[in-house]
């Protein structure tokens, strides 16, 4: 029992200890304490304030290099948000009675100056003194409303981080003192000794903890300063950078104008499909014929088209209806590549498809046809839509779609690859953004600010229409009015309407487009009331499922499909990248233990060491 009382005596004056050595014995011990601190200020008929600061800084205390001094060069306007008093500092000059180091380092920045004194490989730990002269104006209200005098109102120390002991202030006018104050505190609460004679004012401050503030006023008849009036400067706000005046509103509404008129002719010139002049939409200039381009002007009228435009396949149709390779069109280029007896596919149940290659012999493959079909059966004849979420087949949408801009692109339907025609519009609508920006901040400054709305108009412009730029050749819009036509015909023909072809399966060579034009669930319902007709039997050997003649059925097969497939491609670029990330970080479950682990304040100055 003794040793455990023992060992809780110790463990007590442990804690104890510990805490009596991180409770600082003073606020202030990152700073030397100034024991000395006199200071004299010089008033010149034009209202300049010569001061002279007189310090002894111990370092006997708080080891240190030098103090610095921070001074504030403006403060707010009470009365008029939009200004700020200024009291503009210069000729800051060092010295040092002790022979201190006095190299001395001035920053300015957002209204303050700093100024730091002494060397980096030069630390003292014996007090040290120092004298620091320099100029301020702005300190002078001329025939001040209330006192009706000529008031020099300054606060020589704003807040101070260490204890300043013996301070004490000294003015010196160009005629003699009839009023004086000084107070000190946080709040300026605590009145301090001030008396004049003749044209000097002393203030005796005593001793300031950190954190406190002096203010001292001096008040001269009215016109010892000539009328000298205080400093102001524009005080940029948000709500004064943007000022409508008649000069601003005028340049801001030409610039503006012109803007919208430059966004105007850069759609007009670059953002229109080109088309073939005094042609019928669709129909493309003879041999021999002289072809006539310009601008498409408005909405077109269609003819009604009862076949696909000749030698289009339906992957590149779709790209050229919307200038976007997307995932339908893949889904419908695979449908149609069943149809040419390129595959086959079948239901597999739990909304799954089983697709088989069955290499046909009698039809023409593109080169991106062939390309997406190799990818697919990468593995083998045969593959479900659901095996395709492995990894190793990422990719192959992207690689399709990819494959389809560049063959729009040869057969000369666009003018530059869709996938990226966008991209100059976009990039020059963001810079046309940042130099609204860069405008209205730079102009802001004088309240000019509005001048950055015009370049952000033509910017935003450019953004919201960088779409449209994906513009279609004469021969790719005359190849698109034709797709509308044949559209339209999907869209409207019934049962009784349907042209058949000698040798074609209709319902089978048109449902790719169906699905293009988002009508796969109309085209199969008009063939199963043919079928319920019974004056039309498919032929369905590329599909094996769901009966056409119950068009819902076959319908939602068909849906199943396409997101299947879609689903599938994107969940094999998923497990691609989550293997890529897996093995770029490695298969540890940790980290190595060596790897680290885990009143006027104008012209005063606040003051610490360094």
């Amino acid at each position: 029992m003794r040793t455990l009382r023992i060992g809780l005596a110790t463990l007590l004056l442990a804690v104890v200890g510990i805490l009596g050595l991180v409770s600082p014995a003073d606020a202030d011990v990152d700073n030397a304490p100034v024991t000395r601190y006199h200071v004299d200020a010089t008033l010149t008929p034009d209202g300049v304030a010569q001061i002279t600061v007189e310090m002894t800084m111990d370092f006997s205390r708080v080891p240190g290099r030098g103090p610095w001094l921070s001074f504030s060069e403006r403060q707010r306007d009470g009365n008029n948000p939009d200004e700020w008093f200024s009291f503009p500092i210069s000729n800051i000059s060092v010295s040092s009675p002790s022979g201190a180091r006095t190299d001395t380092l001035v920053e300015r920045e957002d209204g303050n100056v700093l100024v730091r004194i002494g060397n980096q490989n030069v630390v003292y730990n014996t007090p040290q003194e120092y004298v620091i002269t320099y100029d301020v104006e702005g300190l002078i209200v001329s025939d001040q409303e209330e006192s009706g005098l000529d008031e020099f109102s300054w606060n020589p120390l704003n807040r101070p981080e260490q204890t300043i002991s013996d301070v004490q202030v000294t003015v010196n006018g160009p005629t003699d003192v009839v009023r004086t104050a000084c107070f000190r505190g946080a709040d300026f609460d605590i009145e301090c000794p001030a008396a004049s004679s003749g044209a000097t004012a002393v203030y005796d401050v005593g001793d300031l903890n950190p954190g406190e503030q002096v203010q001292v006023v001096a008040g001269f008849p009215a016109g010892t300063f000539g009328g000298v009036e205080q400093i102001k400067t524009r005080r940029v706000t948000p709500s004064n950078m943007f000022e409508l005046t008649p000069a601003t509103g005028a340049a801001t509404a030409l610039l503006g104008l012109g803007a919208i008129a430059a966004l105007v002719a850069i759609t007009r010139r670059h953002a229109r499909d080109d088309v073939y002049v005094g042609l019928t939409p669709g129909l493309t200039p003879g041999k021999g014929q002289e072809a006539r381009i310009g601008k498409k002007s408005g909405k077109q009228n269609v003819a009604v088209a009862f076949r696909p435009p000749k030698n289009a396949r339906v992957g590149e149709v779709g790209t050229l209806i919307d200038a976007t390779a997307d995932a339908v069109d893949i889904s419908a280029t695979l449908v149609d590549l069943a149809v040419r007896g390129h595959l086959r596919i079948s239901d597999a149940g739990h909304n799954d498809h089983l697709l088989t290659r069955t290499r046909s012999r009698g039809d023409r493959l593109e080169d991106y046809e062939g390309k997406l079909l190799e990818r697919i059966f990468k593995h083998g004849d045969e593959v479900r839509i659901s095996q395709l979420r492995d990894a190793s087949y990422a990719g192959i949408q992207d690689k399709a779609k990819s494959d389809l801009y560049s063959r729009v692109v040869a057969r000369k339907w666009f003018k530059r690859n869709p996938a990226t025609a966008q991209l100059a519009p976009l990039g020059f609508g963001v810079f046309l953004l940042l130099v609204g920006v860069g405008v209205a901040v730079l102009f802001g400054q004088f309240g000019w600010g509005l001048l950055g709305i015009p370049f952000a108009i033509l910017g935003l412009g450019l953004i919201v229409t960088s779409g449209k730029f994906r513009t279609r050749t004469a021969l790719g819009s005359a190849v698109l009015a034709e797709t509308r036509g044949f559209e339209l015909y999907l869209r409207t023909a019934e049962a009784n309407q349907i042209k058949f072809e000698e040798g074609i399966d209709v319902f089978s060579r048109y449902l790719p487009y169906a699905m293009i034009f988002g009508v796969a669930d109309r085209w199969a319902k008009v063939f199963a009331d043919l079928g319920a007709m019974g004056v039309y039997e498919p032929d369905l050997s590329w599909y094996y499922g769901a009966n056409l003649y119950n068009s819902y059925a076959f319908g939602t097969a068909l849906g199943n499909l396409s997101h299947g497939f879609n689903n599938a491609m994107s969940e094999a670029s998923a497990a691609a990248a989550a293997a890529q990330a897996q093995s770029a970080t490695g298969s540890s479950s940790g980290f190595s233990g060596f790897s680290g682990g885990g009143g006027f304040s104008g012209g005063g100055a606040s003051i610490g060491s360094w």
